[in-house]
């Protein structure tokens, strides 16, 4: 039993191993076709209002994920530079989030799976540690709750010399 188990474990780090570079091209090309479908979404259903809630969230995640990256400067796993939160990751939940909200939990779940997966091939990339990517996730998550659900939110980010950060308020 545990020689099998330890086989099955080393069959899965080779395998994982080998196909890391494909993980993350199909994790990038998900990263891409989340908002493309969300985007889409809103033609097909003939939804102008959505198509703004879609575009205000996703401009509000772009913004607030890259000024937090300037800001915090974590290095990544592989040494590069900007590491929190995952930008592919709050892009694929602020989608997915976007598509829960709007077009309901049925049509939500499927895009939920596909952004994490995004999350998942990060982290296998060697790109970003779990806490960037759950960082992206809710970030994405929030943002796209937040202009969906019909919230006011007021946002602006902000960056001088010494300080970079974000202004949120809400009305409830």
């Amino acid at each position: 039993m545990i020689k099998k188990l330890l086989l099955t474990i080393a069959l899965f780090t080779c395998a994982n191993n080998a196909f890391a570079n494909q993980y993350e091209a199909l994790g990038d090309a998900v990263q891409y076709a989340l908002p493309l479908t969300a985007l889409g979404m809103t033609f097909t259903e003939d939804d102008t209002e959505g198509r703004i809630q879609f575009a205000k969230g996703f401009g509000a995640t772009f913004g607030m994920t890259y000024t937090v990256k300037l800001g915090v400067n974590r290095t990544r796993p592989n040494g590069a530079d900007y590491s929190f939160p995952s930008g592919h990751t709050s892009a694929s939940f602020s989608s997915a989030g976007y598509i829960h909200q709007r077009y309901g939990y049925k049509k939500g779940r499927v895009a939920y799976l596909a952004a994490a997966f995004v999350g998942w091939t990060r982290i296998q990339a060697n790109k970003h540690y779990a806490s960037d990517v759950l960082a992206g996730a809710a970030l994405g998550s929030l943002t796209s709750y937040v202009f969906t659900s019909g919230k006011d939110m007021n946002l602006t980010t902000y960056k001088d010399r010494d300080t970079v950060g974000i202004n949120v308020r809400f009305r409830w």
